[in-house]
């Protein structure tokens, strides 16, 4: 990478590389819930907060030995950037898999700092990728079952896998989120027009227990250590806890149960990241581990009190991210 001997000690922007590929209201909604709180929080932190597709990267390697990168035409360097890099690959974003996930890379080669590493960003976006990774935590993991789909979905290659869980089941894409192309089926027929449908977007899928009713507790973990838990619930025939899908938040945030404090503390050292949050279910009788995301967003709805729990859990990120940032950085001078 190029020479930043004479760079800021500490990174001043903060680039989210997001495929935007958005209506107007998807737009404005991520903006009032999401990105517009994160940029007033990384302002605070003297951080410029940017949302990147990823062709606004373009890297000059005429001298392999000294590459320049160029974000949305601005140099940049490692010593004054940090990149977010957490695949995204909802629907509407499948044309972007390829571009973000070899740009990571590239990033990742030219030394500049990720605090979501490529690796770890593919193996929390595949359901089934996380639950092979966290397969010894102390609170189990929900079988899960994971099969293709495409033109060739109904042939019944997939039925043997499939057995091994009773209906029903719910049944959602491997790698998508937000609740999208959840369904619950009670019998064969139902799970094999699933597996159709999935195959016109050739979308494999994971299938697991259909738990109805039960309690979340999403676990915000910063540095390796919970800092907030966020309580949810649903109700009645209920596909997830999002308000979308017919769930709702018990209550506010608040600390961590003992119960759980092995499962976190397992979690992190298998995810070598300042930031993730951890999904737990409690069926009534036992705890689970839902799932993971790298980039567990913080929506903000407008409650004062949740509101605020939000902004403490956001800076605690982006300290973070800054943190790693320095470590690297020091240690990337100490080396040279």
């Amino acid at each position: 990478m190029t020479d930043d001997t004479a760079a800021p000690t500490t990174a001043r922007r903060l680039s989210w590389i997001y495929p935007d590929r958005g209506t107007a209201w998807l737009r404005q909604a991520e903006e009032d819930a999401v990105w517009g709180p994160y940029r007033k929080v990384a302002a605070g932190l003297g951080l410029d907060l940017t949302l990147n597709k990823p062709e606004e990267v373009a890297v000059d390697a005429s001298d392999p030995k000294q590459p320049k990168v160029y974000l949305d035409g601005d140099l940049v360097t490692p010593a004054d950037t940090i990149f977010v890099t957490s695949l995204y690959s909802l629907p509407h974003q499948t044309q972007d898999v390829c571009n973000q996930v070899f740009l990571f890379t590239i990033l990742q080669r030219l030394g500049f700092y990720l605090p979501i590493p490529p690796d770890l960003s593919y193996l929390g976006e595949d359901k089934l990728a996380t639950v092979l990774h966290l397969a010894d935590s102390p609170i189990p993991m929900l079988p899960t079952v994971r099969v293709g789909s495409g033109r060739e979905a109904m042939a019944g290659r997939n039925d043997a896998a499939l057995a091994a869980l009773p209906f029903p089941l719910i049944v959602k894409p491997a790698y998508w989120g937000m609740g999208l192309g959840i369904s619950v089926v009670h019998n064969t027929h139902d799970l094999k027009g699933v597996i159709g449908l999935a195959g016109g977007s050739d979308t494999a899928l994971v299938a697991q227990p259909y738990l109805p009713g039960v309690r979340e507790q999403r676990v915000y973990v910063v540095d390796g250590q919970a800092h907030t838990v966020l309580y949810g619930v649903k109700e009645g025939y209920c596909l997830m806890v999002t308000k979308s899908t017919g769930g709702r938040h018990e209550r506010g945030y608040s600390g961590l149960p003992a119960e759980l404090a092995d499962a976190v503390a397992y979690a992190a050292q298998r995810l070598p990241t300042p930031y993730f949050t951890l999904d737990f279910l409690h069926d009534g009788e036992r705890h689970w581990v839902s799932e993971i995301e790298l980039d567990g967003a913080v929506g903000f709805n407008g409650i004062p009190e949740q509101d605020a729990a939000g902004r403490e859990i956001v800076q605690a990120r982006f300290q973070a991210y800054l943190a790693g940032h320095a470590g690297w950085l020091a240690a990337e001078r100490s080396r040279r």
